[in-house]
């Protein structure tokens, strides 16, 4: 039996899709239902249990997957560490876990909710294995390349590696040359954004990852909501790691690039 651990975003119905297609035994755990449970319900149908769990409530979590003698765990979707900012009645495990973490990046945080799901038996599912499709091989989508945007990239690119290893973020926003802003809690969307107010738009946005990522949790993700509130002449490049970026509704993001004029490039690790 699989569990789907669901985040924010699209990558859960991607998931859900792929094991549907493949008759895959599953169930999802649903961790913000205002986001996407009525479209992963729609997509699962009477295939799947889809049930709700506060995020902040791991261990109600764990009850869930003994409960249903779950032999593999995935997750997808974006848990913001923003809420760990909030006033919420975080449950037990969830304050000790969190108590024994010195440095709270977000590969502490999953590599510890990792071995303790490990404990009781069960396996982390590699994302990248489940969503293998959504990996784009090395190459231009759309535009075309000038040698100033290809160095921007590979400044960007080497920026966002070192930002990545330093468990601080995974993106980076350049021009001329220049580093305009870095992601860290804010997250990628707010990146852009402020990169784009500080360069005056024309910008170059690179996503990577860490040599060592953990495949089982938060592969870099890009997609139509990254273009969010982006506007023509604001973004020149989209850039990313081929070989370790998920590329959700790729052909919507393809076709909103193109309306923006929008270069995309998947470079090769």
């Amino acid at each position: 039996m699989i569990a789907l651990i669901a985040g924010t975003g699209t990558l859960p119905l991607e998931a859900c899709k792929k094991f549907l297609t493949d008759r895959a035994e599953f169930f999802v755990v649903v961790l913000f239902p205002d986001d996407n449970a009525t479209a992963i319900r729609a997509c699962v149908g009477d295939h799947a249990e889809v049930i709700v769990q506060e995020f902040y409530k791991p261990n109600g979590i764990l009850a869930l997957l003994a409960q249903r003698k779950t032999t593999d765990v995935l997750f997808l979707g974006k848990v913001d560490k923003q809420n760990l900012l909030k006033h919420l009645k975080f449950d037990f495990f969830a304050i000790k876990l969190l108590g024994s973490l010195i440095n709270k990046n977000d590969t502490n945080i999953m590599e510890a909710i990792g071995k303790e799901i490990e404990k009781h038996g069960m396996r982390i599912m590699h994302q990248d294995n489940v969503l293998a499709g959504l990996l784009v091989p090395p190459g231009i989508l759309t535009g075309t390349l000038t040698p100033e945007l290809r160095n921007d990239i590979s400044i960007g690119l080497a920026t966002a590696h070192d930002l990545a290893h330093a468990h601080i973020g995974q993106t980076v926003v350049m021009k001329n040359g220049m580093v305009l802003a870095v992601e860290a809690i804010e997250g990628t969307n707010a990146c852009i954004r402020r990169g784009i107010e500080l360069g005056g738009g024309g910008v170059v946005v690179c996503k990577s990852a860490r040599c060592d990522q953990h495949r089982g949790f938060d592969l870099p993700t890009l997609g139509p909501t990254s273009l969010d509130g982006i506007k023509p002449g604001d973004v020149a490049v989209f850039s990313w790691l081929s070989s370790s970026t998920l590329i959700a509704q790729k052909k919507e993001f393809i076709a909103r690039a193109q309306e923006l004029s929008i270069v995309l490039a998947s470079v090769e690790q």
